[in-house]
């Protein structure tokens, strides 16, 4: 049997569990601020004051700007991911998609985020790059592996070019959310809906 704990083992962890929810909290905070105002033209000290705390702690948690802000894009990941799973086992690609869209208009300040890092690292040197580069390459990899699957189970239409289906439905995912942010009118999940309209699979009606 393990040995329980002793008082100065507990003591120890203590001040690990709360740096690790400091840190946490930090992350949160700090992926709001980016949300909003983008990354590239704050210093880390204007990144502390807008979250309330001071660089100093800033810098003891994380090391450098460009380390918080991989924290923040690991963290934005962690946020949304879990669902988008779910959704997609229990309704499949066709009408998660849709349902996801909807979902994310009730996260302005995310959506901005991921479009704000993919202005800022398209073409250049910047921190999140390869992270950003990464999560687009798994994203589009994982949507086309749920077109696979609506295939096998006889979802979409005949004769589909499932790789270029994937990169549209990136593409339109990407796009719609910045003309959303544009104007709050824009139906993300309508738009959505009726592209996996085009590409499923007519049902055929019953006879009476």
């Amino acid at each position: 049997m393990a040995d329980l704990p002793t008082g100065s083992t507990r003591r120890r962890r203590a001040p690990y569990a709360n740096g690790e929810r400091t840190r946490a909290g930090l992350v949160d905070a700090a992926l709001d601020v980016f949300a909003k105002q983008g990354s590239q033209r704050l210093s880390i000290r204007q990144i502390a004051e807008q979250i309330g705390t001071s660089h100093t702690a800033l810098l003891h948690h994380f090391g450098s700007k460009d380390a918080l802000l991989k924290a923040v894009v690991a963290r934005r990941q962690e946020r949304e991911g879990p669902e988008r799973r779910a959704l997609l086992r229990q309704l499949g690609l066709l009408d998660a998609v849709p349902a996801i869209m909807n979902h994310n208009a009730t996260i302005p300040g995310v959506l901005q985020l991921d479009t704000v890092l993919r202005a800022e690292t398209l073409g250049q040197d910047h921190a999140a790059s390869e992270t950003i580069r990464r999560q687009q390459t798994e994203f589009l990899a994982s949507v086309r592996l749920e077109l696979e699957l609506e295939d096998r189970a006889g979802h979409l239409r005949d004769g589909l070019d499932l790789d270029v289906i994937a990169q549209l439905i990136t593409s339109l995912i990407e796009g719609i959310q910045v003309a959303w942010l544009e104007d709050r009118s824009v139906d993300m999940g309508a738009h959505l809906a009726a592209f996996m309209d085009l590409i499923r699979k007519p049902t055929t009606p019953t006879s009476a």
